[in-house]
């Protein structure tokens, strides 16, 4: 008898513990920010650009972003390269966040918007060059920096998702080359 209980409560088990990795396997379903490349660029911006008294939304950044996705901000003067993914973005914020705070400088805002766009699909993947400025305040009437992003995109089942962003600024030795200026 207690042999056929021992059965009974191991089936029981293997079932549940069966039909719970069945569960994580489906595909859940996209969301909105997911459904076309131009839904999923235009999460990017709105989830980097946040007031003076907020942060980005990295909780949306972690639904668009591959787990494994990176963001590689611009390399500096006589610095590596460097990967993040996107709780490794969050940290660096946070930290730039609370050096400006030890400092005793304001909170600033971060608006980045699109200005032009180059998009190149192949089957399941993309390649976007957003070109881009940022401001302080949506209101500010010149930007504080423009640059370009370099957004790597792939289509899994019924939702894009970005595999990386890859971005460099505009400097006086690196202008942003007319294909990828606004039309005029």
């Amino acid at each position: 008898m207690s042999r056929l209980r021992i059965a009974v409560v191991c089936l029981s088990l293997l079932s549940s513990i069966l039909s719970a990795q069945t569960l994580k396997r489906k595909e859940a379903a996209a969301p909105a920010d997911a459904a076309s490349v131009e839904a999923i660029v235009s999460a990017l911006y709105a989830s980097v650009s946040h007031g003076p008294d907020a942060s980005p939304d990295f909780d949306r950044m972690r639904r668009i972003f591959l787990y494994v996705g990176m963001l590689v901000p611009p390399k500096t003067s006589g610095a590596d390269f460097r990967a993040m993914d996107v709780d490794q973005f969050a940290e660096r914020y946070d930290k730039s966040v609370a050096a400006r705070k030890e400092k005793g400088e304001p909170p600033t805002g971060f608006f980045e918007r699109e200005i032009a766009r180059r998009t190149d699909c192949f089957g399941n993947i993309c390649q976007v060059f957003s070109t881009y400025e940022s401001r302080h305040s949506a209101s500010d009437p010149t930007p504080f920096q423009r640059g370009i992003n370099s957004i790597q995109l792939l289509r899994g089942g019924n939702r894009w998702w970005i595999a990386s962003v890859v971005w460099d600024t505009e400097r006086p030795d690196n202008p942003i080359p007319a294909q990828y200026s606004p039309a005029k």
